[in-house]
C-alpha cells in the first residue's frame, strides 16, 4: 500500500509539472522533450522505469505538434533515477524508450523511427 502512495505522488508531481520552461528552483529538474519526429503526438504516458504500469497522459487533452518544445518539471526529491516514456502519434503509432536517466539528461530530441539524441 505504501508503495503506491508513493507512486501516486510521483504521478502527481509530474503531472503538475508539465508546461512551459519556468523559474528554475533548487528542488526542480526540468527534462526537455523536442518533437522532430514529423508527426504530431497525442499522448506522452511517463512511468519510473521500476514500474510496469503507464500512468496517465501528462498531455491532457493537448497535442504535442511537431517543431515543439514540451518541458517535464521534476521533483528531485520524489524523482526515480530512470524513467520509460511512450508517445502516440495523431495515426495511432506508437513508441516507447525506457531507462532514462532523467538526473543526467537535461533534453530529449525524438526523431523519426524511434531514434532520440540524450543531451
Amino acid at each position: 500500500m505504501m508503495n503506491i502512495l508513493k507512486k501516486l505522488l510521483v504521478v502527481f508531481a509530474l503531472v503538475l509539472g508539465v508546461g512551459v520552461m519556468g523559474a528554475n528552483t533548487a528542488d526542480a529538474k526540468d527534462l526537455n522533450l523536442v518533437n522532430k519526429t514529423g508527426y504530431d503526438i497525442v499522448v506522452l504516458n511517463c512511468t519510473p522505469s521500476i514500474s510496469n504500469v503507464w500512468y496517465e497522459d501528462v498531455l491532457g487533452n493537448g497535442i504535442w505538434r511537431n517543431g515543439e518544445t514540451i518541458t517535464l518539471d521534476f521533483d528531485r526529491w520524489m524523482l526515480a533515477d530512470t524513467w520509460d516514456f511512450k508517445i502516440h502519434y495523431t495515426n495511432g503509432y506508437s513508441e516507447e524508450w525506457h531507462n532514462v536517466n532523467v538526473r543526467t539528461v537535461n533534453t530529449i530530441i525524438l526523431y523519426k523511427n524511434g531514434t532520440n539524441e540524450y543531451l
